[in-house]
């Protein structure tokens, strides 16, 4: 077994072993990493002893020549994958001489990223921090796996038990059989999840399934607040009562049943929500239920506990088998809703890892340009999320697909205009308008950050690329870049660049992040500029139907002005 410590790197640190016997090369590579103090450099010029170096420094992230003058760079990469220690540590290729040829041998060879030579400084960092993130998840991924089959054994040990006794029922058998499918299920689910809200709502879902539980709620712990936005009731949802899905931010306190178990770490499981026995010390929040008319009897609210004991939740269902037909909870549904909470709590800390990558992107971006802001990026991908969900609707598109499609959008959406961290500052930030020259190199931020996204293989990355290089486009043609092959030497800046894709060769995710892009920039206040009042928005919008925009997704956004204001208020500037 791998040490725990290979998996639970160090947040904030990236240890980066560069194997390469060209003295210029890892000079040029040593001088583009110096300002990063969060990354260590270490270095190996003699390739014959870079498996035993390995081995003993553990890297974070490997960074190899291809071309190396004493060994073949292919077969020192089997070496590492041999390697028990250092076989998953990701590593990315320097083709140096060989050149762009090898790239499909590389990636069947077990690199992990493939780089025809030394990118950028900005391209660097960040397609190191990329690996360095995967490989935390992975990590995580592991540890979920793990609970999983610790999760299953105990749900095959019970309903082995429950079939051995001649008297119990068939249903209470279905329904034992019935936790082992959803635990199972909900392995596939937690590994394809990135979007945090998606993810949570899904592991609410399957809880409550497993106990028969008419409602629940995730409580997420953020700082000293203790908050919910995953709230889910059916008999509220089938009466057609939305406000009981209002979100809840509160002081972590030990007042409340949930403020107590994320303070404690100890479950609480009770017969009656309103009458919380002595011991406890606490009371339950009938706030919501009395705005409602909801009556919540049984309650079970279990602490989220990662694998090194750091509490990140609650998560608390209710009254199983309905508000009409109460029961209690049981001590087996107490144990079934520990293996999720388990699951979750180890799925949501790897998913904020993918978010924390995310968000670093995004302000590596903000640094150099002001406008790209967190708060501007989660609007856009509120937006566009609505946009879909409008879109979805209007195709019939399966909720399987559409959820998945959900979670790579939202992510990428936020990540649209990373491929600005290679533009230079005196174009970001410049007062005045751009000349054609200035905007033709603006132009590359779609290149530079699809670029940032070439060479990696998951169905997220692809989505990535496509908004990163086609968010700019017009429906009419008129936008760019157009056709192009991110691979290609950019030249010298021209105007326009290509002639624009038109109409539906767009992708669909990058026409939804084009327009939900521009109404916020128009919504939104810039150095130079108000925010526009709505009306005007939406007369430009409008008036764009057909030339800049999708007229189909308009008719969305006209639709659905409610539901962006509110994306608008929740992540204001």
């Amino acid at each position: 077994m791998m040490p725990e410590d290979e998996d639970c790197m160090e947040l904030n640190r990236i240890r980066v072993l560069l194997v390469d016997d060209q003295r210029t090369v890892a000079s040029q590579i040593r001088r583009l990493l110096s300002a990063h103090e969060e990354i260590d450099l270490d270095s190996v010029a003699n390739a014959a002893v870079a498996v035993d170096v390995a081995r003993a420094l553990r890297p974070d992230v490997i960074l190899q020549a291809l071309d190396l003058r004493e060994e073949d760079g292919f077969e020192l990469l089997a070496a590492y994958r041999r390697t028990s220690v250092i076989s998953e540590v990701p590593v990315i290729l320097l083709a140096g001489t060989f050149g762009a040829g090898m790239r499909t041998q590389a990636f069947e060879r077990g690199a992990d990223d493939f780089l025809e030579s030394v990118p950028e400084e900005v391209e660097l960092v960040a397609r190191i921090r990329m690996q360095a993130e995967r490989r935390r998840a992975a990590g995580e991924t592991r540890r979920v796996r793990s609970s999983l089959e610790d999760a299953n054994r105990d749900i095959s040990r019970l309903k082995a038990r429950l079939e051995d006794v001649t008297q119990v029922s068939a249903e209470t058998i279905g329904r034992d059989r019935a936790w082992l499918e959803s635990i199972t299920e909900l392995d596939a689910e937690l590994n394809a999840f990135q979007n945090f809200d998606l993810l949570l709502d899904r592991i609410l879902v399957r809880a409550r399934r497993a106990c028969d539980a008419e409602s629940g709620v995730i409580f997420t712990i953020d700082g000293e607040r203790l908050k919910c936005r995953h709230i889910q009731n059916d008999q509220l949802e089938a009466r057609g009562d939305r406000h009981f899905a209002q979100a809840i931010d509160r002081p972590l306190t030990m007042d409340t049943v949930a403020g107590t178990v994320a303070l404690s770490g100890q479950p609480i499981r009770v017969e009656d929500a309103y009458r919380i026995p002595p011991r406890f010390d606490c009371v339950y929040d009938q706030g919501r239920d009395i705005a409602t008319g909801y009556r919540t009897r049984a309650l079970l609210s279990i602490p989220l506990r990662t694998s090194d004991s750091e509490i990140r939740g609650v998560l608390q269902i209710a009254n199983p088998g309905g508000e009409s037909e109460p029961r209690g909870f049981t001590p087996e549904d107490e144990k079934v809703v520990e293996h999720f909470a388990t699951l979750a709590a180890v799925a949501i800390e790897r998913t904020a890892m993918t978010e924390a990558l995310v968000l670093r992107m995004i302000a590596m971006a903000e640094v150099r340009d002001p406008t790209e802001t967190g708060a501007h990026v989660q609007r856009v991908a509120g937006y566009s999320i609505i946009l879909y969900q409008g879109w979805a609707d209007q195709h019939g598109i399966e909720d399987e697909e559409r959820e998945r499609n959900l979670d790579r959008l939202r992510t990428a959406a936020m990540l649209h205009d990373v491929g600005k961290v290679g533009i230079p500052d005196a174009i970001l930030k410049k007062p005045g308008k751009l000349d054609e020259q200035e905007y033709a190199l603006m132009q590359r931020h779609t290149v530079i950050g699809a670029r940032l996204f070439k060479g990696m293989r998951t169905d997220f990355d692809q989505v990535a690329r496509q908004v990163a290089l086609h968010h700019h486009e017009r429906w009419d043609g008129a936008g760019y870049p157009g056709p192009i092959e991110i691979e290609a030497e950019l030249g010298e800046p021209k105007v326009p660049v290509h002639r624009g894709l038109v109409g539906e060769d767009i992708p669909l995710f990058a026409r939804i992040v084009g327009i939900a892009d521009v109404y916020d920039a128009l919504s939104s206040r810039r150095s130079y500029k108000e925010p526009w009042p709505e009306e005007q928005v939406l007369d430009i919008i409008r008036g764009e139907s057909g030339k800049h925009f999708d007229p189909e997704l308009v008719q969305i956004l006209l639709q659905n002005i409610e539901e962006f204001r509110r994306v608008g208020r929740r992540f204001g500037d």
